[in-house]
């Protein structure tokens, strides 16, 4: 670990004593530890911008929202052209001076007092700005605090230390604060193995992130590296001969992984699950402890993230234009509602919106769970009969999907087939009890309207919802709540919330097991033998699938004896889609994802 140690340049302890007094009166006020400024590590990590740093099951580094900061970079690996760059473009006297630049200071006061902007802090006094005082008076900071806690911050850091806490602290755009962040963003590697041009690129981001972001401007930011590695010359820390083979050297921007106030390295559809689990985290965080910079530790399987990812790319790619679809949505949790995957849209980077946990659609026949599990509730079973035959309610005719009508047959041969008339029938018969059930499972208010209503699923709820409810089911009837937080810690490190898992018994029996089991049997039947035979990964399974009028929204939720997974296919602005159906698409998207995660070891059969 990189240990600060005392400045060579230390002044006399008298005059020590005189500037913390003076610091005293022209800092305060303010917490008195920031005149101390003997510890390099504390520094990086005092009064950081407020952001969120999320990681996967594995401890992986998935994203940051709000400021991204790297961890920090022990000096001894830093590359010796990145300091020399930052020295002749930002004060090429930093190791002659204590901490001040008379000249360069009066340069800086005379701009600010005549409203132009030149800069003139030493890297000693930007250090101390960055950590301290960005929300300062210029006027005030300038004269008054720098020029006092400049040389305490010297008489206790060596240059060295210095160095190392301003380029891990400050910020390079990009939402990337520290150099390891910004060698990330904007260029894919450890911030040890950048390159000449690429440590003057980094450097000549610093007057200007915004402007000189290589991803905005590449040609305006590689311009600028040049003139960097024209001051290294003139500062005698590189040859012309090592500065001309500098400036030929390639450089390759990594793609953009930015999006909405995040950056996420592996890829911007990691968005939608870092935006949950930073809610989810606010929501059961006291107000005091939501700021400052936050390590989130989630449940997120990064296998199965890019799994989800990449199966709903393909199948929009290849169907989205033919069948008009614009968007679609995964969510993927364990049995206990640990979510391992979610994915919100179509593109995280065009839009915010996540159809996955916040867009509210119509579920369709997926709503016929809660319409069985409560005939079974009732005393129903799975060989129970119930007639399929034709039905008109309201003087309007219940159509069934594939226009059969078989009359009297068992409750799990009309859920295979998705009866829409024997649904309606056992949802009449059950309307109070299916109602108690939406509302339990945390699914919707209950619903108004009719027993048509109610079984044909007209009502709204989110994805990640209707998917916790089949977890319910095949947590053998245990109430499932979906989660993706399982600590937090804030940048000390300091545990600041961590889920506490009850124990089974504790848990909220929402349904009698012996009831979960046969819905379980059933559901097995409708992948089996039923609706959705495309969903059928060749291993036990079990599932729904749904379909709303004119084919607006398709829906496939099933489980596993490992995961519990939902698909949903429509379009933003409620448009019908050409003949997707529950059954078809979304069903083979979900067997591409329960294929690639693969049959647990004690599968059913």
């Amino acid at each position: 670990m990189h240990r600060p140690s005392r400045s060579p340049l230390a002044t006399p302890l008298q005059r020590r004593h005189f500037l913390a007094l003076l610091g005293g009166a022209a800092a305060m006020p303010r917490d008195a530890t920031a005149l101390e400024l003997a510890d390099a590590h504390r520094l990086i990590a005092e009064n950081r911008e407020d952001g969120v740093r999320i990681l996967g099951a594995r401890g992986e580094f998935v994203g940051a929202r709000g400021a991204y900061y790297g961890p920090p970079v022990p000096f001894a690996q830093l590359p010796r052209h990145l300091i020399d760059a930052l020295v002749a473009s930002e004060d090429r006297r930093f190791y002659e001076h204590w901490g001040l630049d008379p000249r360069a200071m009066a340069r800086a006061v005379w701009s600010t007092l005549t409203g132009r902007t030149q800069g003139g802090s030493t890297l000693t006094q930007q250090t101390i700005k960055e950590i301290y005082l960005k929300e300062h008076s210029p006027i005030v900071r300038k004269l008054l605090e720098e020029p006092v806690l400049a040389p305490i911050l010297e008489m206790n850091l060596s240059k060295d230390d210095i160095l190392f806490v301003y380029l891990n602290r400050v910020f390079f755009g990009g939402n990337a604060y520290g150099i390891e962040a910004a060698a990330r963003v904007y260029f894919g590697k450890y911030a040890r193995s950048l390159g000449i041009l690429e440590s003057a690129m980094m450097v000549g981001l610093l007057p200007a992130p915004n402007r000189y972001n290589p991803h905005r401007n590449f040609a305006l930011s590689r311009d600028r590296g040049l003139r960097v590695i024209e001051q290294m010359v003139d500062a005698g820390s590189l040859s012309r001969r090592a500065a001309d083979r500098a400036k030929r050297q390639e450089v390759a921007i990594a793609p953009s992984r930015s999006a909405w106030g995040g950056v996420y390295p592996r890829g911007t559809q990691i968005g939608w699950f870092a935006r949950w689990a930073e809610s989810e985290a606010n929501a059961n965080a006291a107000p005091a402890a939501r700021s400052g910079t936050r390590t989130i530790s989630t449940t997120l399987d990064l296998r199965m993230q890019e799994a989800a990812e990449r199966i709903l790319r393909q199948a929009l790619r290849q169907h989205a234009e033919a069948r008009r679809i614009e968007e679609g949505a995964i969510v993927v949790m364990r049995h206990d509602g640990a979510v391992v995957a979610l994915v919100g849209g179509r593109d995280y980077r065009e839009k915010e919106w996540d159809h996955a946990t916040q867009a509210r659609r119509q579920p369709g026949s997926i709503a016929k769970l809660f319409v069985y599990l409560a005939a079974l509730q009732q005393g129903d079973g799975p060989d129970s009969m119930v007639s399929d035959a034709a039905l008109t309610l309201g003087g309007r005719a219940v159509r069934n999907f594939d226009d059969s009508y078989l009359g009297e047959i068992p409750l799990s041969a009309a859920l295979e087939k998705s009866s829409n008339t024997a649904a309606v029938r056992l949802a009449m018969e059950h309307a109070p009890a299916v109602r108690r059930l939406i509302r339990t499972l945390n699914i919707a208010e209950a619903p108004e309207g009719e027993a048509g209503d109610l079984a044909l699923g007209t009502y709204e709820a989110r994805l990640v919802d209707l998917t916790a409810a089949f977890a319910s089911v095949a947590n053998q009837g245990r109430m499932v709540v979906p989660y993706a937080v399982r600590k937090v810690q804030d940048s000390a490190g300091t545990e600041t919330l961590t889920r506490v898992f009850p124990e089974s018994s504790e848990i909220r029996q929402v349904m009698a097991p012996q009831h979960a089991a046969a819905m379980r049997q059933m559901l097995a039947g409708v992948v089996r033998r039923g609706t959705g035979r495309a969903a059928d990964p060749g291993f036990w399974a079990a599932g729904k699938t749904g379909t709303t009028s004119a084919n607006r929204d398709a829906w496939f939720i099933g489980f596993t004896e490992q995961y519990v997974a939902g698909v949903w296919l429509g379009n933003s602005d409620n448009r019908p889609m050409l003949g997707v159906s529950g059954g078809g698409l979304p069903a083979q998207i979900w067997r591409a994802l329960m294929l690639g995660a693969g049959p647990a070891e004690d599968s059913a059969s």
